[in-house]
């Protein structure tokens, strides 16, 4: 009798915690949980699945030794989410290659990064590979509050697939050697002929003081990014110029785009940038300055940070040697290359997620990771884990010799703006939140950013990279400006002019 008065305690106390536990989450009936109605004022646990279900993900690593699943962040955010996250990851030099062989073949999880709406992302959209969330997202507090702008942005045909990456408008700019500059004797470059200065003599006045002919400029890579950077501070059109008529002109079709190939020519010829960029993956982009071979990279104004945090805790350098500003003045005053407040989106896949519930599941999953609690956790990671927060509640990271959440912020979104914890900031760390903002005012649009063309997607890729290909044949001097010009006529005559026509043809619908 008293076993059996144990077993009816037992018994009683397992229905009790049972009648507690909660049992909304994904699915096209439950509720927003706690987290997703954005309740992040209390220490309360947030309301998740009773039984966890799976949301896989795929994303991008940089350095091919991506974020672990049993790591205390992804664990922090499965217990935060109520879903068992599944993590798969791709090499970003070779991300949009095996993508595109993933989607082909209908094997992607539910969540994709998706890194721009290439041809294929868009043809595979237009086909139904991926979810129209146009309808659904607003049903969820956070990503609700995502901005209309941006996701008009990423959208295709006027439809939402995903929710965007968030980036800052003016975060491009110039990490340089602040020490090299000093020891050359020049000041920080106000005009991009001083820019042109600063690299020869970084790449012939011995900037490192060390009697050696051994160091250059500026490194680049086969990404485009800091030459279609180059070419707007010197004049060129960010993508594409809309003429008085309406008319679409590609910007490698322009004068100020032809000069701004020149300027890149002079570097190339003078040894002031690598010559092997054409070939350089992106994922040994840095390698040149932070071995200080090369002392100027164009890239992200954050980058600055990630340089000096490597100069100053892994070789022991001075705190103060790298520094960030916005690019300089061209002939045409001061002008920014934007990110378009975003680098793609994150997808649900219809392979992954092949049920309505499932799409509904991945969402309500986004929409937590929205919260507090979920940005923090996607951005730095566990308090005493991967940070400790100081007497003003001010964070500071942990030195790892590897970082160990490297490609988990990936398919972080941030759609609301101020949740994130604020870091003990070093000088450089302040100096780039100034840049960011500095930069603003001077940014150029894309005007087809929110426009698709149906030519495009059928032949942007090989388009692009016919432009591509004879802009690096130009800057390595293999054609002239004649030749250059032929493969523009090309480009007209493979399917550009259609590709003009259309997008000035969804630009006058949208302008209406």
């Amino acid at each position: 009798m008293k076993k059996l008065s144990i077993l009816c305690i037992v018994l009683a106390v397992l229905f009790a915690l049972s009648a507690c536990t909660p049992t909304t989450g994904g699915g096209p009936s439950a509720e927003p949980t706690k987290a997703a109605q954005g309740d992040t004022k209390t220490n309360e646990p947030t309301t998740a699945p009773a039984k966890k279900k799976e949301i896989s993900i795929l994303a991008i690593t940089f350095t091919g030794t991506p974020i672990a699943e049993n790591e205390p962040a992804v664990l922090a955010l499965e217990e935060l989410t109520g879903y068992d996250i599944k993590l798969e990851f791709l090499l970003n030099s070779a991300y949009e290659d095996q993508l595109n062989t993933r989607m082909a073949a209908g094997n992607l999880p539910a969540l994709v990064a998706i890194t721009g709406k290439t041809a294929s992302v868009i043809s595979y959209c237009r086909a139904g590979a991926f979810w129209d969330i146009t309808d659904e997202y607003k049903k969820y507090p956070n990503l609700a509050k995502a901005n209309e702008i941006v996701m008009n942005n990423i959208s295709i045909d006027g439809r939402i697939y995903g929710i965007y990456r968030a980036r800052p408008l003016g975060r491009n700019g110039i990490s340089y050697r602040r020490d090299w500059l000093e020891n050359v004797g020049l000041e920080e470059p106000k005009t991009m002929d001083d820019l042109y200065n600063v690299l020869y003599a970084f790449t012939y006045n011995d900037p490192d003081r060390n009697g050696k002919d051994d160091t250059y400029g500026m490194t680049w890579c086969k990404w485009f990014g800091p030459l279609d950077q180059i070419s707007v501070a010197l004049g060129a059109p960010n993508k594409w110029k809309v003429e008085n008529d309406g008319s679409f002109t590609p910007d490698f079709d322009t004068p100020e785009y032809m000069e701004a190939m020149k300027y890149m020519r002079k570097l190339y010829q003078e040894g002031l940038i690598n010559k092997d960029y054409a070939a350089l993956e992106t994922s040994d982009w840095t390698k040149d300055f932070q071995n200080s071979k090369s002392g100027v990279h164009i890239d992200v104004s954050d980058q600055a940070w990630r340089y000096q945090k490597k100069f100053s805790e892994e070789m022991g350098m001075p705190d103060d040697i790298v520094w960030v500003m916005g690019m300089p003045e061209g002939p045409y005053g001061k002008r920014i290359l934007p990110t378009s407040g975003h680098a793609g989106f994150v997808a649900i896949s219809k392979d992954g997620a092949p049920k309505e519930e499932d799409m509904r599941d991945a969402l309500n999953f986004l929409d937590i990771c929205n919260t507090k609690e979920g940005q923090n956790i996607l951005n730095y990671g566990v308090e005493g884990v991967h940070y400790d927060l100081n007497e003003k509640g001010e964070l500071k990271r942990r030195t790892f010799g590897q970082d160990p959440m490297e490609g988990f912020n990936q398919f972080m979104t941030n759609v609301i703006d101020g949740l994130l914890l604020q870091e003990a900031m070093q000088p450089v760390q302040k100096r780039r939140e100034e840049v960011i903002l500095e930069n603003i005012p001077y940014c150029i649009a894309n005007p087809a950013e929110p426009l698709t063309s149906n030519t495009y997607a059928q032949k942007g890729a090989q388009l692009d990279q016919m432009i591509s290909d004879a802009r690096n044949q130009f800057i390595a001097g293999q054609i002239d400006e004649a030749g250059f010009k032929a493969v523009v006529a090309d480009w007209y005559a493979q399917g550009g002019r259609q590709i003009c026509e259309e997008y000035a043809a969804a630009y006058k619908a949208a302008s209406k």
